[in-house]
This record gives structure tokens, C-alpha cells and sequence, in this order.
């Protein structure tokens, strides 16, 4: 069984137990599932599980402080000579700050009116998440603040995507209750795209995948 194929039998193991339609399912209080308060050990067991699950897939992890965020996405996208990045809107704009003051580093802004041709040309894109689900190694989005559309995180080769150490869940069905499901939902992980689009024909070259593990300064 390959990476893709683990992550599709992984979400179709959380999901079984819903409907076949799309139809949003009403679910009282007292029946969703409330994991018990979460320690400062136990948020570093679940970041380094999660990192280890996505460098299974090939992704790249780096843990750090949210300070120091600004620096490590300049090294980054240096290091790989980027030279054009989409910022979905409400990214934090420090965070490119540093990276878009050298000559000819560009900053695209999201938009649902970029034309594709800009979109596809860009090297990479920087993205906030939803959530994050430990023991499968996927990322969520919900196009909220800082997450933007689908397509800009599809389209380049790299995504940079910031995660907060406490978004992070145990495991899928946790995380599930976590979602707001009016949102458009994207899963993904590892250097592909979501498990949405894993049968895609257009799917072709393989995608870095780059997260941050954002733990706040205490």
C-alpha cells in the first residue's frame, strides 16, 4: 500500500459512518466526541507524531516559535530560490515581509480574479490551516483567514503551511468535530495534493509540502 492509498483507507475508515448523500447531519452535544484537556506533553507527543507521519509522505518539518516564523519562511523560500509566493488573504503580511524585501521577490495576492497563467507561474504558496489530525499525517483548510481558495494551494510546486501546535488533533474523528462543515473543506498531506483529487489526471509532478510547527511564546 502506498502513501496516497494509506491516506484514502485512513479517511474512508473516519467517514464510514456517514451518509452516502451530502445532506449536513445534525449531531446534538452530548453525541459528538469531547477528548479530554490536553497537557503541554501531551501537544508535543501530538506535533511530533504528526511530524513524523508527514515526513513518511515525503513532506518537510520544522518546529519553532512564532516569532521566529518571518526568518524561517525567508531561509526557506531562499533556500529554494523562490522568487514568487501567493498569499491568501488575511496571511499575516510579517510573515513575508522579510523574504518580499529582496530584489526581485514578489508577493501575489489571492484573489478569486487571478488569472490562472499567474497562479500556475508561481513558485509557491504560504497558508495558515484549519487543523491538523496526528496519527495520519494531514492537514485540513477551510479557506478561512490565511487559507485561501483551493486552487492556489494545488497549483504551485512548494506549500508552506503554518501549523499551530494546538491545532493539531489525536485523530481523524476528533478532528472531524473540530470543522465548521458549511466550509469547503480540503484534506491533504504529504508532498501530493488532497485526497480529493488523487485520482486527477492532472496531477502530475510531485509537490513539496513544507510545515511549520508553530508553538506560541508562553
Amino acid at each position: 500500500m502506498n502513501p496516497r492509498e494509506d491516506l484514502l483507507r485512513r479517511l474512508l475508515d473516519a467517514l464510514h459512518d456517514l451518509p452516502d448523500d451530502e445532506r449536513l447531519v445534525p449531531m446534538s452535544r452530548a453525541h459528538q466526541r469531547h477528548p479530554s484537556a490536553t497537557t503541554s506533553g501531551d501537544r508535543t507527543a501530538l506535533a511530533d507524531l504528526f511530524a513524523d507521519r508527514v515526513k513518511y509522505y515525503g513532506g518537510l518539518v520544522y518546529h519553532l516559535i512564532e516569532p521566529d516564523v518571518p526568518e524561517m519562511v525567508r531561509d526557506i523560500l531562499a533556500v529554494r530560490g523562490v522568487r514568487s509566493v501567493v498569499a491568501p488573504q488575511g496571511l499575516p503580511e510579517s510573515w513575508l515581509r522579510a523574504w518580499a524585501s529582496d530584489e526581485g521577490h514578489r508577493v501575489i495576492d489571492d484573489s478569486p480574479f487571478l488569472p490562472q497563467d499567474e497562479l500556475s507561474g508561481a513558485d509557491a504558496v504560504l497558508t495558515t490551516c484549519a487543523a491538523a489530525v496526528a496519527d495520519a499525517g494531514i492537514i485540513v483548510l477551510d479557506g478561512s483567514a490565511g487559507q485561501g481558495r483551493r486552487a492556489p494551494t494545488l497549483a504551485p510546486d512548494c506549500h508552506l503551511c503554518v501549523v499551530r501546535i494546538d491545532q493539531i488533533g489525536a485523530s481523524l474523528p476528533e478532528v472531524i468535530d473540530r470543522l465548521d462543515h458549511r466550509r469547503p473543506i480540503t484534506w491533504f498531506g504529504g508532498p501530493s495534493t488532497d485526497a480529493e483529487s488523487a485520482s486527477s489526471s492532472d496531477s502530475s509532478a510531485p509537490r513539496q509540502l513544507i510545515v511549520l510547527i508553530v508553538d506560541p511564546v508562553i
